[in-house]
């Protein structure tokens, strides 16, 4: 009686196959994106907003993202005066931060506290972690992960303060 073997090549390719499946370094594989009304409780009357950003969702197979989008593609929008909570979790397979940064040269938070700890580290996979801020000026911001390289591999979404109107979350450009 013979027994079946799988030939070498049939191993390789399974093998191969698996791995592409799982990529450590650009995501863990396809799915959709979030949807966004779930990531955003606002209470009007006390003026405060709660946005949960979640590092390397898997949305595509390229894991430096917010949510399933990057490179500023997910917009963060708050009027001046409100009270902004960030819950950051990092779903990823390397470190990931949340800071609320100027410009995209930016390596340090635009003020103490406006950002998970640590930002330059982050947070280790699976770990998550919140701040608090209350911006005052209107104007063009980012929340970026401070890990070295991430913001330049997209992993930035873009944080408008405006002088009026109520906090959103969308993806227009996605």
């Amino acid at each position: 009686m013979r027994t079946w073997r799988p030939d070498k090549a049939a191993v390789a390719l399974a093998f191969l196959i698996s791995v592409a499946a799982c990529d450590p370094v650009m995501g863990t594989g396809s799915g959709n994106p979030p949807d966004l009304t779930q990531l955003i409780h606002v209470q009007p009357t006390l003026q405060t907003v709660v946005f949960t950003l979640i590092a390397a969702y898997p949305a595509g197979d390229y894991q430096f993202n917010y949510d399933g989008y990057g490179n500023g593609v997910l917009v963060v929008t708050v009027p001046a005066g409100w009270h902004v909570t960030i819950q950051c979790e990092n779903r990823g397979t390397v470190a990931n931060s949340c800071a609320v940064v100027a410009s995209k040269s930016d390596t340090v938070p635009l003020q103490d506290g406006w950002s998970t700890p640590d930002p330059t580290h982050g947070l280790d996979p699976g770990q998550s972690a919140s701040f608090d801020f209350s911006p005052t000026n209107p104007g063009s911001y980012r929340i970026a992960s401070l890990v070295d390289g991430h913001e330049a591999s997209g992993m930035w979404a873009d944080l408008e303060i405006t002088s009026s109107g109520k906090p959103t979350l969308t993806a227009p450009g996605g």
